[in-house]
């Protein structure tokens, strides 16, 4: 460890010894004169050295003590006070030279989530400057003795944002625990960059946690005159993400319910997960698993939801429309903290799961839950995916058992997953997605800028984002399903009729559920303003013109593999 961490114990301990050591100094010349002095008296003697009140009346040479205490004690007052000084110089200084900064990263708040990206990023070379409040101005903040620069001030002024060159910033990150702050800072911002940002390329990251909330704006457009259309007028748009999306998506590519039971055939059994929380990752989860819950077997998921509060259910299925025909949805209202392993038990036994998530964004409840799932008794392991927030929480850190009694355990951390700068800014995890909408794009015969999938990725909107992301993320499925995700080339390579069906049967249910839960319903004419569309059906009632789209689609992973491994 380096010295500087024990700074404040080395100069503490100086101060205690100067202080005794002047006790000891006074002792001796008030006992050499003649003069008696109490305890208190030489210590309050000694107080005063500190503040360079030494009388001088007193015969050299002094005892050595008093000699070493009366430099040493105004020397450690000097210290601190200049330290402290330095710390107020130094902050202050730093946020005056912000204004002439450049290809910096802005950060909004100061929390959990912000405080490891920051880090992540400094770690990368990159200069962030944090708007969030300063709790303890003397002290440095853990963050700012890592290279960031703490500043105050409103957002929504056009002052502190010329302050901070937000219109010369690299990008903008909004991650206020609080939706409506971050889409309101986001439009502040973005309404100062349409003034003065046009010469730089601007990319504001606003974070909306809550998925229902996400699709009410999506059907509003909201975004629309924010992204597409703004980045081609003023160079600027504002991406949105949100943390749960994306960690559900991680979840599910890392692990599926297929990763644990292998699906193969319309032979295998029923998947059946459970899903343990209340809070907007739970919802998040199910959403994934109801729009890439479609395997080999060709049956829906079930999903047996353990939650607590009543709201959950009900406002997935009213902004969901249709979702219960994507998936089998049990409920299981519970008091999560008093969770009731032994009904979990019968429900297992009925209905074996193949996979359990736990995701109640509270460590502390989640390994209540997992202690309650090893007195579960069954006849074969649990897979047990257990999320958790503190990247240095002690399960986190330092718990690396893979197996308890009867559970596999697959830790997963929300935070360290999805709040790096190569997860939320490089967009790493949409490489694949990227290469699909690129080999889209090049099969295109004329290219109709009016038409908006004909954009290209960075001019897309979200929701065709999303299809080429969750396209993407069921290639991994598909894969899978014929044995083996590693080697998609020679998967490819001798594929049987009937394998090319089933997996063009995955791949239209996957882009059914996609449509259903963005709003379209079936009709027998395609109206895409009203979100209609003819193919909203089952597989075999397709003709056969468009079953082939699908089948195209399986034949081309493999040149879409190609070139992802070649990334």
């Amino acid at each position: 460890m380096k010295i500087r961490n024990f700074e404040w114990w080395i100069v503490g301990l100086l101060g205690l010894t100067s202080f005794f050591l002047a006790i000891k100094g006074f002792q001796i010349i008030f006992s050499e004169a003649g003069v008696h002095r109490n305890l208190l008296d030489l210590a309050f003697q000694s107080v005063k050295i500190f503040g360079m009140e030494f009388v001088d009346d007193f015969q050299s040479p002094l005892p050595w003590q008093l000699e070493v205490s009366r430099w040493l004690s105004p020397a450690v007052v000097l210290y601190t006070a200049a330290k402290a000084i330095l710390y107020f110089i130094r902050r202050e200084f730093k946020s005056l030279l912000i204004k002439y900064k450049k290809d910096h990263i802005i950060v909004t708040v100061l929390n959990q989530k912000s405080r490891f990206l920051i880090s992540d990023l400094l770690k990368n070379g990159e200069e962030v400057i944090v708007i969030a409040g300063i709790e303890e101005p003397s002290k440095l903040d853990l963050i700012e003795k890592e290279g960031a620069v703490i500043v105050q001030g409103d957002i929504g002024s056009e002052k502190f944002l010329r302050n901070i060159a937000v219109h010369k910033a690299k990008y903008v990150v909004l991650v206020d625990d609080d939706d409506e702050t971050n889409i309101s800072s986001a439009i502040a911002v973005y309404n100062f960059l349409v003034k003065f940002g046009k010469d730089k390329k601007q990319t504001l990251f606003t974070h909306v946690s809550d998925d229902l909330k996400l699709n009410e704006l999506k059907e509003l457009n909201f975004f629309e005159e924010f992204t597409m259309q703004n980045m081609l007028n003023v160079n600027c748009e504002i991406r949105i993400f949100s943390s749960n999306e994306r960690t559900s998506r991680i979840l599910f590519n890392k692990f599926s319910p297929d990763h644990f039971t292998k699906i193969t055939s319309p032979d295998d059994p029923q998947i059946n997960v459970a899903v343990i929380g209340s809070q907007k990752l739970a919802q998040s989860m199910v959403l994934r698993l109801a729009k890439l819950g479609y395997f080999a077997n060709l049956k829906k998921t079930k999903i047996t939801l353990f939650f607590e509060g009543k709201s959950i259910a009900p406002k997935l299925q009213q902004n969901f429309k249709g979702i219960d025909d994507l998936v089998d949805i049990e409920l299981n209202e519970c008091d999560l903290d008093l969770f009731d392993e032994e009904k979990f038990e019968q429900i297992h036994k009925e209905h074996p799961f193949s996979a359990i998530y736990i995701v109640c964004e509270d460590d502390s409840l989640s390994t209540s839950i997992l202690k309650k799932l090893t007195k579960v008794g069954t006849n074969k392991s649990l897979d047990v995916v257990l999320t958790l927030m503190n990247p240095d929480g002690i399960l986190s850190k330092w718990y690396t058992a893979k197996h308890i009694d009867n559970i596999n355990l697959h830790k997963f951390n929300i935070v360290a997953e999805s709040f790096t700068g190569e997860t939320l800014i490089s967009e790493k995890l949409d490489e694949l997605a990227k290469i699909i909408h690129g080999d889209y794009l090049s099969k295109l015969k004329e290219l109709n800028p009016e038409k908006a999938s004909h954009k290209p990725w960075e001019l897309l909107s979200l929701d065709f984002k999303n299809q080429n992301r969750e396209q993407a993320d069921h290639i991994f499925v598909k894969l899978r399903a014929l044995g083996d995700e590693n080697n998609a080339a020679k998967l490819f390579e001798n594929l049987s009729g009937e394998q090319i069906e089933l997996l063009a049967e995955l791949e239209h249910n996957r882009w059914w559920a996609h449509m259903v839960l963005n709003g379209w319903t079936l009709a027998e004419k395609r109206d895409d303003r009203k979100k209609q569309h003819t193919d909203l059906k089952p597989y075999e009632k397709l003709p056969d013109a468009t079953k082939q789209y699908d089948r195209d689609a399986i034949l081309n992973i493999s040149k879409l593999m190609q070139l992802y491994e070649s990334v």
